[in-house]
């Protein structure tokens, strides 16, 4: 059984509006990607996969370790990690985890345990229960209040045992998640609470929080 990581870092991050894509932006003077390359490191992973824009094929080449490939990425992160993990070909029993190069501030301790769970129990997420109140809103009007009871954020890491997340992967299906992908098939998936420092960089506001909380940990 071996542990191998997908990293899907070809999107645009159009809302962060930097001119480069997203998972390319600096942070603390190292890119996203690298970041996430370094923790993932730290686990261990025996093999990554790194998903990027074929233009940034190039550059990753001087970054990467003899055990780590990048491939172009496709058009949506669906389509990303079906190219990553089909250049990987993970066995059935091998872990496979996903981990959102835009997520800089979760722990390789916290990756740890998702995989553990996943080697348990074939499928497994990073998550952390909602805390505020939800409206639900028509326009700009309140139409109502949802009860939060039993809601958690998705997150990454997510991982897989391959055999699971080649099924859940062949369904051809789009979703802002592989875990969708495996509940659609009846998979049940256990949710591993984190910090919720593993928030997702999407916009300007999240790019300097997450500056802000590297800053006083370097200080």
């Amino acid at each position: 059984m071996g542990w191998i990581a997908i990293v899907p870092a070809a999107g645009s991050g159009s809302r962060l509006a930097r001119p480069d894509p997203k998972a390319f932006v600096s942070l603390g003077g190292r890119m996203l990607v690298e970041r996430a390359l370094d923790m993932l490191r730290a686990v261990p992973f025996d093999r990554i996969a790194v998903a990027v824009p074929q233009e940034r094929l190039p550059a990753m080449a001087g970054i990467l370790h003899p055990n780590e490939i990048a491939v172009e990425g496709g058009p949506t992160r669906a389509q990303s990690v079906r190219r990553a993990f089909d250049a990987l070909d993970p066995g059935p029993g091998d872990v496979v985890c996903l981990h959102d190069a835009a997520r800089p501030l979760v722990s390789a301790e916290e990756t740890a345990r998702v995989m553990r769970a996943a080697v348990r129990v074939g499928a497994a997420i990073a998550a952390t229960p909602l805390v505020d109140t939800l409206k639900r809103v028509d326009g700009r009007r309140v139409t109502g209040t949802v009860d939060r009871e039993g809601l958690w954020a998705a997150a990454t890491p997510q991982a897989f045992r391959g055999e699971i997340l080649r099924r859940a992967l062949s369904a051809a299906a789009e979703a802002t998640d592989e875990a969708s992908l495996c509940e659609a098939l009846g998979v049940a998936v256990e949710v591993v609470p984190v910090s919720r420092l593993v928030f997702k960089v999407t916009t300007p506001e999240d790019l300097e929080l997450a500056e802000a909380i590297l800053a006083r940990r370097d200080a």
